[in-house]
């Protein structure tokens, strides 16, 4: 019964965030295209320093004494690999394509991940989760570029890929975080004050938003392509990812971590990308927001197994 709380404790919360952003645009409080504007502030300014506060206060000298950033390496490249060439079997619409893809191999790690982490491990403990989404974000940036870019008909070009990579907002917050550890800085009270408060505040404002924007009448349409990449990005590559990581040994923080790297929903990144690179926009803003709905009984399902199997 306790871990059967604690998993509940875990998701109840972001159900709770989704449900207010969804009765704040039912009742005309503020609209659909007000919240996907604000979407760039969590982008922009308190992801980047909830990921930068984490690594700034790391240990990591401990983290980086096992091959097990090697391992998700390899887990991520596996699944985009295979999602690149099953994808093509199945859908012939280019603009479909790149977007399923994504689908299947990039998660929503960070805004979603670092919630979870958190309340499983304690908002101190969450070092070992943001040195796996410094590694995260870059190689998903250029796996997923190079697939949106193969579909756009364009040809893919190295250097913006790795310009875009360089310049994305939470690497360089990791960045600074790993400078900071690195150098022992510690900042005065009135600048850590403002970034922790931002850094704190990214979890509720990014999961209301996400419900304020989700729409439900695109699901019949694609509701073949939903199961689909449900079924693979919720259950199936956790299920396989998580299994091959207990089998090597690892117990703890580090299946957390894989669990949430390789189980949380599609990345909301994947929609803002269908409508910069002319792909299918809308089966984008679907997957996200129906993966998003079903990773809270997804991850409650993998939490109270794990918990109760004494895994983490």
């Amino acid at each position: 019964m306790e871990n059967l709380i604690l998993s509940f404790n875990v998701v109840a919360p972001l159900m709770i965030y989704m449900i207010i952003g969804v009765t704040l645009r039912k009742t005309g409080v503020v609209d659909e295209h007000i919240m996907r504007g604000t979407n760039n502030i969590i982008y922009y300014v308190t992801l980047p320093l909830m990921c930068y506060r984490a690594i700034a206060a790391a240990d990591l000298d401990a983290m980086f004494a096992t091959p097990f950033l090697l391992y998700m390496a390899i887990g991520i490249t596996a699944v985009f690999a295979l999602s690149a060439w099953l994808v093509p079997l199945f859908s012939k619409d280019n603009k479909r394509r790149g977007v399923l893809i994504l689908g299947v191999f990039r998660s929503n790690d960070a805004i979603f991940g670092l919630a979870v982490a958190a309340a499983l491990l304690g908002e101190n403990n969450i070092g070992m989760m943001s040195i796996a989404i410094s590694l995260s974000v870059p190689l998903f940036s250029i796996l997923a570029v190079i697939a949106m870019e193969r579909y756009r008909s364009e040809r893919v070009r190295l250097g913006t890929v790795l310009l875009r990579v360089i310049k994305n907002p939470i690497m360089i917050a990791c960045y600074l975080g790993f400078l900071v550890n690195l150098l022992n800085i510690e900042f005065p009270t009135v600048i850590q004050k403002p970034i922790d408060a931002l850094a704190a505040s990214t979890t509720p404002i990014a999961f209301v938003l996400l419900g304020g924007t989700i729409s439900f009448s695109a699901v019949r349409k694609n509701r073949a392509a939903i199961t689909i990449v449900s079924l693979l990005r919720l259950f199936i590559v956790p299920l396989v990812a998580v299994g091959s990581l207990l089998l090597l040994g690892f117990r703890g923080e580090h299946i957390v971590v894989a669990l949430i790297i390789f189980g949380a929903p599609v990345a909301m990144l994947t929609y803002t990308m269908a409508v910069s690179m002319q792909a299918d926009d809308e089966l984008a803003a679907t997957l996200v927001a129906v993966t998003s709905v079903l990773s809270i009984l997804s991850m409650f399902l993998f939490i109270f197994v794990l918990k109760q199997l004494a895994f983490i």
